[in-house]
């Protein structure tokens, strides 16, 4: 589903893409849970949803740990985003040791409408799938994480030895996983799959500093990294990091290795 909200940010809430209206290149992606926040409140749009309420359906039914205080941070976060692309309005209000509400003062709009699909489904559909998640959630979510990385990992590296080698035929439809420049490690360039806000890339590069450093991982001639960490960890939460780290020469790829860390919490 597409909304427009403000009359100035698009907002698709299948894959967390927002963007100016009036200009498809400023596209970012919000992440996995700070999209299924926004797509919750706006869904109850005009209604004061308590916290208990968002914390167990945006992060509970998921199988996440969640506090008052992530939840803060995550409406910040979707605030600032909303200031950076010019809605200055007020769209999410605080209401005082109760929640949060999405403002109806605050125009929105449908532009795009899955087949069936309304705003009251969707809130409906939320309580359906908390109900039949509760008993399975554990073991949904471990492996879900188990197959994303394995699949991420297969994806990518195929697609940098491609690159590499140039192996890869311009005509082939083979479909393209879209990578992000994080920033350079030394003189080693760092490559993440999602395209956050500058705040978050910011966390997520001392965070990979930080880990590389503790644990010896050098940057020497022709060396790149592919690096992806959890949301919970970046919220000082416990969570996952996985980094690959690639040797490369003239000829291509020399060699790769996985490291993968989990259940690290941050240093608060």
């Amino acid at each position: 589903m597409v909304f427009r909200i403000g009359s100035l940010i698009m907002y698709r809430t299948d894959d967390g893409a927002m963007w100016l209206a009036a200009d498809e290149s400023t596209v970012i992606t919000l992440t996995v849970t700070m999209n299924r926040l926004l797509s919750f409140l706006l869904a109850r749009r005009g209604q004061v949803v308590a916290r208990d309420e968002i914390l167990e359906n945006v992060w509970d039914v998921y199988g996440l740990r969640s506090s008052n205080n992530t939840l803060n941070k995550y409406i910040s976060e979707i605030r600032k985003q909303f200031v950076a692309f010019g809605l200055h309005d007020e769209c999410i209000t605080t209401i005082p040791r109760i929640g949060f509400m999405f403002s109806s003062d605050v125009d929105v709009q449908i532009i795009q409408e899955s087949t069936n699909t309304t705003l009251a489904n969707v809130a409906n559909n939320a309580e359906v799938g908390e109900s039949k998640s509760k008993n399975h959630k554990g073991i949904n979510y471990f492996y879900s994480v188990l197959v994303i990385t394995l699949s991420l990992v297969v994806v990518l590296m195929s697609l940098l030895v491609r690159e590499k080698t140039h192996l890869l035929d311009e005509n082939n439809p083979i479909e393209k996983l879209s990578t992000y420049h994080l920033f350079d490690f030394k003189n080693c360039p760092v490559y993440t799959t999602q395209k956050n806000t500058d705040s978050l890339s910011e966390n997520k590069k001392d965070i990979f500093i930080k880990m590389v450093t503790k644990e010896g991982l050098s940057c020497l001639p022709g060396t790149v990294f592919l690096y992806q960490v959890s949301e919970s960890y970046l919220y000082g939460k416990e969570g996952r990091v996985f980094i690959n780290r690639c040797t490369t020469n003239s000829d291509g790829f020399i060699s790769c290795l996985n490291y993968y860390w989990n259940g690290y919490e941050q240093s608060q």
